[in-house]
């Protein structure tokens, strides 16, 4: 049971921001006209929450190392629940545009201390299926927060959706408590100074695995991201479905990025990192080139939704597989590659998501589909790199 505990603790942690943004895209429409926008607007709290994730991910992985895991795991958790209460009592659209990018910067220290968690375990195939597991759980957030989403938007409400966030992140409290707490006193790093750091962290800079699974992981996520950010207003203004509706239909792409990842999780006793890496970059190329090739075809919702769950079971495959081999070589600096590889992930994933929102190719629904294109193909070229650099070694 505190096995369980301790696994379920971590994927709810890797899963907060997964929650904090999902939970809201059914509601993105309605908060923008709501608070005196257009429709699209609302989308801007996506943005909003990435861009405070992404760099705020570099502040607590390095003083999870120093300090230790818990202390650091504490602040973030509690500054994630406050920020919810402001973000629910929001009056303006660009108050609440702030308050998420504080949200999303304290909300970004459970993911990469989760991950730092997970790479302590002693890295290679077991950290693998950790983070597999963390994954799947993960893929719950996207599975069950936009239904939850839909029911308090017609129930309660929009502000009560950012209520839930706020419970979600009290129960996150007592389970650090509970289960994470006596693991993690000890802190992790005897006193050293900055520089000290610094030159135990330039090595992680050179090193193949880390650079690639970055790579992958961030390419991959940005097509992910598109979808995040355009597909509640696509599905909403282009199809005609209603706000309630939508959460639904988002939870099927949810249930193949954990199909996803539990094929990964599976997979991983019998096959390599990189070859995983080039099978699910082959998928995410497939999806690609689908949605390429739709761009211009004007697709009813049910073939553009194949498309999109094709896409996101690729990256449930390829998720954690990127993040295990990125971590692989990070050893006792773990918490900085955690952060290195989420602030990289998130940041790209915000400028796709600014960049469908504003139409780059046109329209939303164009922007979307060219930009997974041009994703897929980024993810399987470095998948295919990965493979020739692997060759001399073997």
């Amino acid at each position: 049971m505190k096995r369980l505990g301790f696994v379920l603790t971590l994927g709810a942690l890797a899963a907060v921001s997964a929650t904090a943004i999902d939970i809201c895209i059914p509601a993105l429409p309605e908060i923008g006209r709501t608070l005196g926008a257009s429709p699209e607007a609302g989308a801007a709290l996506v943005t909003g929450y990435l861009l405070g994730y992404g760099p705020g991910q570099l502040l607590w992985g390095p003083l999870s190392d120093r300090y230790g895991r818990l202390g650091p795991l504490y602040i973030t958790v509690v500054g994630f629940v406050f920020t919810s209460i402001a973000c629910a009592l929001a009056g303006s659209l660009d108050f609440l545009v702030a308050m998420r990018f504080l949200q999303g910067l304290m909300g970004g220290g459970a993911p990469a201390i989760a991950r730092a968690i997970a790479r302590d375990q002693g890295g290679g195939p077991e950290t693998a299926r950790l983070i597999s597991t963390m994954t799947v759980l993960i893929g719950g957030a996207p599975l069950v927060a936009p239904v939850i989403g839909s029911a308090l938007l017609v129930v309660t409400g929009w502000r009560w959706i950012f209520g839930f966030l706020v419970v979600f992140g009290i129960l996150l409290i007592v389970g650090v408590f509970l289960f994470l707490g006596r693991r993690r006193r000890r802190k992790r790093r005897d006193a050293t100074t900055v520089a000290a750091y610094a030159r135990s962290a330039l090595p992680l800079f050179t090193a193949p695995e880390f650079l690639l699974g970055i790579g992958i992981g961030s390419s991959i996520f940005a097509g992910y991201a598109t979808v995040l950010a355009a597909s509640a207003v696509i599905a909403q203004e282009r199809y005609g479905i209603a706000p309630q509706s939508f959460g639904p239909i988002f939870s099927i792409a949810a249930l193949a990025f954990m199909m996803g990842s539990t094929t990964a999780r599976q997979a991983l006793r019998r096959v390599s990192l990189p070859r995983l890496l080039l099978a699910g970059a082959a998928v995410a190329a497939c999806a690609g080139i689908g949605l390429g090739t739709a761009a211009h075809a004007a697709l009813s919702l049910v073939p553009l939704w194949i498309l999109i769950c094709l896409y996101t079971f690729a990256f449930g495959l390829l998720a954690p597989v990127a993040t295990a081999m990125a971590l692989e070589p990070a050893g006792g600096i773990a918490g900085l590659a955690s952060s290195i590889v989420g602030t990289v992930q998130i940041l790209v994933g915000a400028a796709s998501s600014k960049l469908v929102v504003a139409g780059l190719f046109g329209d939303s629904y164009t922007s979307l589909c060219v930009i997974i294109a041009a994703s897929a193909a980024v993810t399987f070229a470095l998948a295919l790199l990965g493979q020739r650099l692997r060759r001399p070694a073997s």
